[in-house]
């Protein structure tokens, strides 16, 4: 028989075992008498999104294999690998893509579509060898993306895998806090020596770990650049939350330490965008919270800001002046410099632009630090659309879900998704945020945990969901009673 989550269902005896019993069996759970086994495949998915994972923050995002350039990252090989066994799997007829759908997927679809038409069109606008290179970039990057949403969305079909996934996606992103936090304090650099570990992988990456804002220096953790630091952080932050709240079958240090690892990555990286990022995110979150943790979360963010200003000195006036700079900080002029620039460049190309990848500036003054612009040169109003499609989609998905879900769980994970897809949304507006490997692959991951939870809702029993999940066998042999005999038909 076949159950409700998309597994074998089998009988069980229950005169012999305890709920605690049956549930602690590594992802098995029992609904109205019948054990309900992990669905094939689900947990190597899971595997395989958190080596993804790892690579992404323990590895630095500029160390890449010379012969293959940007895309020579080691997250981005394992998201090809996720590309490959996705289709291999469906090819095999071991999981149904065709019946498996999700608005997601469309959004997916969309931005894959205007990205072949616009490299159709490329040739019409002569590029050079080093464009056409970063076009083909483009697609790699585009396809272990898919590859990442795709394996996320139809393989991950158990709450356990679903949280080991989120667990170490926040455990992830605290390693580079504390990266940041010796480069911060201490001025010491752990990226040349995780480098090592990458033997025959090469930087590919003029940027260094530090650089310098009014008396603050800003760092960057594993990422290439501060700003990619701070909005990667200020995505995750509200995830990190949700486990510190709600994962109790866990101590208090193991739940809350990564919450102040990653925050503390929004002061040192020093960034407008992260402070927008994580705004954005974590209103989003606490307003979809239960209103007693809205509250607390309400009634701690003071005490939090108040610890970042007390010990970094000159901390506030920095970011005051950063704010308020106006055109007097070259920053911002020149992204005001850029919109005319932009505007000239996409009338030349208006619908399908030059080929995705391929607005490659002679010098750093040109750099648009906007994906959206980017993605406008690129690939024309027609590839525009799908990008904000795709940034917004998964938000509005993942908030349908929470409408929809009774579990108190799901409910305030899918406000914590919803948050880091429109902070992404945000941080893309200041920053060419695909141009950076952490950030797309964390997104990448974000976007694919959003689409899991809308199969989800279709996919689980009610008896099996993430708060079953969160439980350890401890927890659950704590609170098990033994059930009664009962005889079973299979």
């Amino acid at each position: 028989m076949m159950g409700s989550g998309g597994g074998m269902v089998r009988p069980v005896d229950r005169s012999t075992t305890t709920v605690a019993d049956r549930r602690a069996d590594d992802g098995r759970a029992v609904v109205d008498g019948l054990r309900v086994v992990r669905p094939r495949g689900s947990s190597q998915a899971a595997v395989m999104l958190q080596l993804f994972v790892v690579a992404a923050f323990v590895f630095p995002s500029d160390t890449v294999v010379r012969i293959i350039g940007a895309q020579g990252y080691l997250a981005s090989l394992i998201a090809l690998v996720l590309f490959l066994a996705w289709a291999v799997t469906a090819l095999l007829g071991l999981h149904d893509p065709i019946h498996t759908r999700y608005p997601i997927r469309g959004a997916l679809g969309l931005l894959w579509i205007c990205t072949l038409l616009s490299y159709a069109a490329m040739p019409l606008f002569s590029p050079d060898a080093t464009q056409r290179l970063s076009a083909d970039r483009w697609i790699l990057l585009l396809l272990g993306m898919s590859g990442v949403i795709l394996v996320a969305a139809e393989h991950l079909r158990d709450p356990t895998d679903l949280l080991r996934v989120i667990r170490t996606l926040v455990w992830g992103a605290a390693f580079s806090g504390v990266v940041a936090v010796f480069q911060f304090w201490f001025l010491w650099d752990l990226k040349p020596l995780l480098r090592l570990a990458l033997p025959g992988f090469e930087v590919n990456s003029s940027y260094g770990s530090f650089q310098g804002r009014d008396a603050l220096v800003r760092v960057t953790g594993t990422s290439i650049h501060p700003i990619e630091l701070g909005v990667t952080a200020g995505m995750l932050l509200p995830l990190a939350i949700w486990l510190g709240i709600n994962d109790t079958g866990r101590s208090p240090t193991r739940r809350w330490l990564p919450v102040g690892l990653i925050g503390m990555c929004i002061p040192m990286s020093v960034s407008r965008s992260a402070i927008l990022a994580v705004g954005v995110a974590v209103v989003v979150f606490a307003v979809c919270l239960p209103a007693r943790q809205r509250v607390w979360l309400f009634a701690f963010a003071p005490v939090a800001v108040a610890g970042v200003f007390a010990t970094t000195p000159g901390y506030l006036r920095t970011i005051l002046n950063s704010f308020t700079a106006g055109t007097e900080d070259a920053s911002i002029t020149n992204r005001l410099d850029n919109y005319p620039r932009v505007v000239a460049l996409v009338r030349e190309a208006p619908w399908l632009g030059r080929g995705g990848g391929t607005f490659l500036p002679a010098d750093a003054t040109r750099i648009l630090d906007n994906q959206y612009f980017k993605t406008a040169i690129e690939m024309g109003i027609v590839g525009l659309v799908a990008l904000v499609l795709y940034f917004l989609i998964p938000a509005v998905a993942v908030l349908q879900v929470r409408a929809r879900a009774k579990e108190p769980e799901l409910r305030s994970l899918c406000a914590a998704l919803a948050g880091a897809c429109l902070a992404a949304a945000l941080g893309a507006y200041t920053f060419d945020g695909f141009s950076f490997a952490q950030f797309a692959s964390v997104h990448a991951v974000v976007v694919g945990l959003c689409a899991t939870c809308w199969l989800a809702v279709r996919r689980w029993p009610a008896e099996v969901g993430i708060r079953q999940a969160m439980m350890t066998p401890t927890t659950q042999r704590r609170t098990a009673t033994p059930l009664p005999p009962r005889e079973m038909s299979s």
